[in-house]
């Protein structure tokens, strides 16, 4: 069932692919120094990053892996790469596009209202998806229909951009059993060393930061 609770439930193994154009290998180190447990797949001039796991190896609330793994920054020789993520009820696209500078960009769909603004996040537009997966121009057209139809849910809207988009590795999008590489673990090291860092960033919040009318209590 999507979404059950289990570390290895079917929600970790539908719904959540990143795509980067980049050789297997330089994609599993940059795996390694992340803070997701992560399968690795090559499929031609991409490799497939899919979460082996719902939850990241770090703590709360920074534990979610499929966030954790779209919002990664990726290095220029780790781009372009795009994403398709299952988040709730919504649908994501996230494209890397190449530069040194570039920016990452995200394209949301909520049922009953499609395509919706990300608020404090750069929109992606379908040009900028084809772009970055190297479809034709002439291809334009088929991803716009695919971005603007009506799905009932966010798993069939992402399978339909990505197959619009022409690119591989469509059946660890939607396949739970799909046959996937190698399985790459974060470093223990570098996930303590991101909690050390968050439990600190929390204590210093919580020194400086006045509480709320309503977390005063009348003496």
């Amino acid at each position: 069932m999507i979404g059950a609770d289990d570390d290895f439930a079917t929600g970790a193994l539908v719904g959540n692919l990143l795509l980067v154009r980049a050789r297997a290998d330089q994609v599993s180190s940059w795996v390694g120094k992340g803070l997701v447990a992560a399968h690795v797949t090559p499929l031609g001039d991409w490799s497939a990053v899919t979460p082996a796991r719902i939850a990241a190896n770090t703590a709360a609330p920074y534990d979610d892996a499929r966030t954790t793994i779209a919002a990664r920054p990726l290095a220029a020789a780790l781009r372009p790469a795009i994403g398709f993520f299952v988040h709730g009820r919504r649908g994501v696209v996230v494209v890397s596009p190449p530069g040194w500078r570039a920016v990452k960009r995200w394209l949301i769909w909520a049922p009953g209202e499609g395509a919706v603004r990300a608020p404090r996040l750069a929109n992606a537009r379908p040009a900028d998806l084809v772009a970055v997966s190297g479809l034709a121009a002439s291809g334009l057209p088929h991803v716009v229909a695919a971005v603007n139809s009506a799905h009932a849910g966010p798993l069939a809207w992402v399978s339909a951009v990505h197959a619009a988009l022409r690119l591989p590795g469509h059946s660890l999008l939607v396949e739970a059993d799909a046959p996937r590489g190698s399985l790459v673990e974060p470093s223990p090291k570098r996930v303590a060393a991101f909690d050390k860092m968050a439990r600190e960033e929390a204590a210093h919040r919580a020194e400086v930061d006045p509480p709320s009318p309503r977390d005063r209590r009348p003496s």
